[in-house]
């Protein structure tokens, strides 16, 4: 979602709205550990141009479905959201204490913005309905506390040594 600064400028009173779908490459979310991708996310929004002070306000509210692995399970859960959102786009140097975001060669990018939006509402933890943790398997068992611990096996080679003290009482 890029936008030109004569583009801006052109429309009527430096206003425009917008409405687009947007795809974010799986390679995005190979290293991440939160989220294993994201479809269906629509952006729809207006922008207004503030000539005087070189500021372009941009509210936006962005919908789709996070991919999300389960906190038991690691299966892929699916999870919509919803955020609404608004950023100022300056088209000078901003001082360090400015809460907007510099504009490099007249050219308006919003999909950052976006990104960085919806790995904010990105939950904790999921857990995917019915998932139930693995208590055994090949090799493991969970046991639990109810369970009688089986007793302890004495390592052959240590075995003569449980003999040692009976002399000595």
């Amino acid at each position: 979602m890029k936008w030109n600064l004569n583009w801006i400028v052109k429309q009527k009173d430096g206003r425009f709205s917008f409405e687009e779908q947007i795809s974010f490459p799986s390679e995005m979310f190979h290293n991440n550990a939160q989220i294993n991708g994201l479809s269906d996310v629509c952006v729809t929004g207006h922008g207004r141009l503030d000539a005087k002070n070189h500021h372009l306000y941009v509210d936006f509210n962005v919908k789709g479905t996070m991919v999300l692995p389960c906190a038991i399970s690691l299966e892929d859960i699916e999870y919509p959201f919803n955020i609404d959102s608004s950023v100022i786009f300056a088209f000078y140097k901003p001082h360090e204490d400015e809460e907007v975001v510099e504009v490099k060669r007249d050219k308006v990018d919003l999909t950052p913005i976006i990104y960085q939006e919806i790995m904010m509402e990105v939950p904790m933890r999921v857990v995917k309905d019915g998932a139930n943790l693995k208590s055994e398997g090949k090799g493991w068992k969970v046991l639990d506390e109810k369970e009688e611990v089986q007793e302890e096996v004495i390592d052959p080679r240590l075995a003569i040594l449980k003999d040692y003290f009976k002399d000595k009482e």
